[in-house]
């Protein structure tokens, strides 16, 4: 079964942050740091529930998954979803030495 990709507003916005703020600093890094993103989230209609659980879903009441990709230079990222039915919801995007997400910063 392939699953619907639904990207929410925060994950955006967390993705274009980090898009920009490597662009500032290597318009190339930030141009393959995108394309290991979105090869990253669109692995994730496949088999979404082959991904391991994320930290944060002890702190709420339902499973958070996370699938990581890495840029060349091996500084590693993070996103975080949930599977809702035939949907997997992008809710976050993380980059390295980020703190785990608070509660109200997956709603």
């Amino acid at each position: 079964m392939t699953f619907r990709l639904r990207i929410l507003p925060r994950a955006e916005r967390d993705a274009q942050q980090i898009f920009d703020w490597l662009r500032a600093r290597s318009p190339d890094g930030a141009i393959r740091w995108w394309f290991a993103f979105d090869e990253a989230v669109h692995n994730l209609v496949d088999h979404p529930h082959g991904y391991g659980l994320a930290p944060e879903t002890e702190s709420v009441r339902y499973d958070l998954r996370q699938f990581l990709f890495k840029t060349r230079r091996g500084r590693r990222y993070r996103g975080v979803f949930v599977v809702v039915g035939d949907e997997v919801r992008v809710l976050r995007i993380r980059g390295p030495g980020q703190a785990p997400l608070e509660p109200d910063e997956l709603e």
